[in-house]
């Protein structure tokens, strides 16, 4: 499995590289091609290529489902090569926007490298394996925003898209040489479930669609303004800010291999996640000062490794007899439209109410996506009791 699992891994770090790095630099990218540009343009522009995702998401599901998870994951490599270029050689504002567009409609590089590592392995495995594909995704949030920020601190922001599109180009050259997976049959709508427990099934697999889009939407909403709220704080460079930034994606890269090795049930990861970003987003809000950002963006870590950890294992469960393709683009496809909706209300938000309003409003989604899971998981341990007994 490592053998497919390392270059898969190395690939999505490439591609995962830009697409997560630079968009917290959007304001400067703003300033260079638009200087003057009203401050909500920038949740604007930060969540475009999100939107496209999800329009997209599960069209590109289903090709991937008809036609190979392989072919699909170098689908979206491409994409994000053209998109980059496009961008990075972008002489006024529109040129750059279609960049951004076609960025997201051609991506979901997540989405495809999970399907594709569905066709390796199922259950626990593959539950270890989506851990590991958040952990190339965690390390490129944490490598990207302090190494760009040294660079985007010289007036470099533009040119980066164009530089770094060599990045999804090597990661499509790793992906042509992995083995191509078997486009299987396609599975049918049951397994011997009589239609109640079949309901149930489903009805588990929507709450968990709805946490991941509550989740997503708590993370998201802080992230398009946060080095002009670093700012404002008191911290002092792009760098400085970038490294602030990434710092609880470093929790999740230090803490993640020692929590696969913990016996704890998914829910109550995910429970333990989701409060304790309720309780790091409403911290962040209340601060004046730099003074304790750093302590309190390791919490937020914390709470995030807790509750990707949760889904995750929550998401290998069900993936077991659906078409992988299907269920992954859907999956991912909430997270896109979960993180669209907050570029746009973060946008919104620091316009009328200022630069701490979405930590308040990300505490509060955060406590809603903790009612949801309790609900979802109660609801499918009395199921678990009630099989039981009749087994018995």
């Amino acid at each position: 499995m490592m053998r497919i699992l390392g270059p898969v891994l190395t690939a999505h770090y490439l591609a995962a590289f830009t697409a997560l790095g630079l968009p917290i630099f959007m304001p400067r990218v703003l300033a260079e091609l638009a200087p003057g540009a009203p401050d909500w343009l920038v949740g604007v522009l930060y969540v475009l290529p999100t939107i496209c995702t999800a329009l997209t998401a599960s069209a590109w599901g289903r090709f991937s489902d008809a036609y190979g998870r392989k072919l699909s994951l170098m689908r979206a490599q491409a994409g994000l090569v053209i998109g980059f270029v496009l961008a990075g050689t972008a002489p006024n504002l529109a040129v750059f926007v279609l960049g951004l567009i076609v960025q997201g409609a051609c991506g979901g590089s997540m989405a495809a490298a999970n399907a594709y590592l569905s066709t390796q392995s199922q259950g626990a495995a593959l539950s270890r394996s989506l851990d590991w594909t958040q952990f190339s995704a965690r390390l490129a949030m944490v490598s990207a925003p302090p190494l760009l920020g040294l660079v985007t601190g010289v007036g470099q922001t533009l040119q980066l898209y164009l530089y770094l599109a060599a990045l999804p180009a090597l990661a499509l050259a790793i992906t042509w040489w992995l083995p191509t997976d078997t486009i299987a049959a396609k599975p049918k709508a049951s397994t011997g479930q009589g239609p109640v427990a079949f309901a149930d099934d489903r009805r588990e697999l929507f709450g968990l669609y709805g946490v991941q889009f509550l989740f997503c939407f708590a993370m998201v909403v802080t992230f398009p303004y946060f080095i002009p709220y670093s700012e404002r704080l008191g911290v002092g460079n792009d760098s400085m800010a970038g490294l602030l930034y990434s710092l609880p994606h470093l929790v999740y890269l230090l803490a993640m291999p020692w929590l696969r090795s913990r016996q704890t049930p998914s829910q109550r990861r995910l429970f333990g996640g989701l409060f304790l970003l309720a309780l790091a987003c409403a911290a962040h809000g209340a601060l004046h000062s730099a003074a304790w950002l750093a302590p309190v963006r390791l919490l937020y870590g914390a709470g995030m490794l807790l509750a990707f950890s949760g889904i995750n294992r929550a998401l290998s469960e069900c993936a077991s007899g659906r078409p992988a393709g299907r269920l992954f683009g859907t999956f991912d496809a909430c997270g896109k439209w979960a993180g669209a909706l907050a570029g746009v209300c973060a946008g919104a938000l620091v316009h009328r109410y200022g630069l701490s309003m979405p930590f308040f409003v990300a505490a509060a989604v955060s406590a809603l996506a903790l009612s949801l899971a309790v609900y979802t998981f109660r609801f499918q341990t009395q199921r678990q009791r009630h099989v039981a007994t009749n087994d018995a």
